[in-house]
């Protein structure tokens, strides 16, 4: 959901942090006269005349968010010569079916930008998140744009909104991105090569592939430092992974220490991640902690989860 006020996400809410703090202050307010929310100060909306003809269509104001547009100008700007970045683009845009099946309801949907060569031929798909992405739902949508994008070979660079417009970290991803071959991943189910029993009255032939390879390993989530941090994958959290992974676990304290954590987390994030007293708790503490462990000589760098 956008903003009623601005038009920036506000996830289910229909102000987001920014106008709602102004709602707090009296500038924003829910007027008795349209019942739209506006500034105070603000003219209501033109009523709509019954008497004219009723449109249901209805053209948008921007086709990106201010956010989005902060983060195009910075991408458009960074991408090197003979590069560029187009914003809102459907997956089926760039990404084809090879199973000839009649729907492909999956591709319905948009990244934030695509970055092509000059030929056209895409290269990166960009993501910008905020808060409203570690909702369950947008969980599962991201996750499924995430495999669509991996199993057809485009590298994904997902930005998020509470680390800012940082130019030179976006910058850095994106030359690693383009020179970095790609890992392509199968995600897709397995099909059945015929659906008819063949001449010689053997069953059909099933493709087994993803049966014999052995299944990933589930994550483990650090849902507090997460919700913080905006991020799973940033040096505060790669820091409180390592310790989680090269110190807690060699224990049997710390060990019950994780199990408790993982135990309460989720709920807690659930129920108060999107308050403002909450990240400024966790924030604070976890700021102090991550400190300590890189002075202790707990890495900051990349790291992947060993279990």
């Amino acid at each position: 959901m956008n903003c009623q006020v601005c038009g920036n996400q506000s996830g289910k809410y229909p102000l987001c942090k920014a106008c709602n703090d102004k709602k707090n202050q009296g500038i924003v307010i829910k007027c008795y006269k349209c019942g739209n929310w506006h500034y105070k100060y603000s003219e209501c909306p033109q009523p709509i005349n019954t008497n004219d003809q009723l449109f249901i269509y209805e053209v948008k104001n921007s086709l990106i968010t201010p956010t989005e547009q902060s983060f195009f100008v910075a991408l458009k700007e960074i991408v090197p010569q003979g590069y560029m970045v187009f914003p809102q683009i459907n997956l089926a845009a760039f990404i084809d079916r090879t199973d000839n099946v009649s729907f492909h309801n999956e591709l319905f949907r948009n990244v934030d930008f695509l970055i092509t060569d000059e030929t056209y031929k895409p290269k990166i798909a960009v993501e910008i998140n905020d808060l409203s992405h570690l909702d369950k739902e947008r969980k599962e949508r991201d996750e499924k744009v995430s495999n669509i994008l991996e199993e057809a070979g485009i590298p994904l660079l997902k930005l998020w909104t509470s680390y800012g417009v940082n130019r030179d970290y976006i910058k850095k991803k994106i030359e690693e991105l383009l020179v970095n071959a790609v890992v392509r991943k199968k995600h897709s189910m397995p099909k059945l090569v015929s659906n008819e029993v063949s001449s010689n009255n053997q069953p059909p032939i099933i493709n087994n592939q993803s049966q014999s390879q052995p299944q990933q390993k589930k994550k483990k989530g650090c849902y507090i430092a997460t919700c913080v941090y905006g991020s799973y994958d940033c040096p505060n959290v790669w820091t409180l992974r390592r310790f989680r992974d090269e110190y807690l676990d060699k224990s049997i304290f710390g060990r019950l220490f994780i199990k408790c954590y993982y135990a309460t987390s989720p709920s807690l994030v659930k129920t108060f991640g999107k308050t403002k007293l909450f990240h400024r708790f966790w924030k604070k503490s976890l700021d102090k902690l991550v400190k300590r462990l890189n002075e202790k000589g707990f890495d900051n760098t990349k790291y992947e989860d060993k279990y």
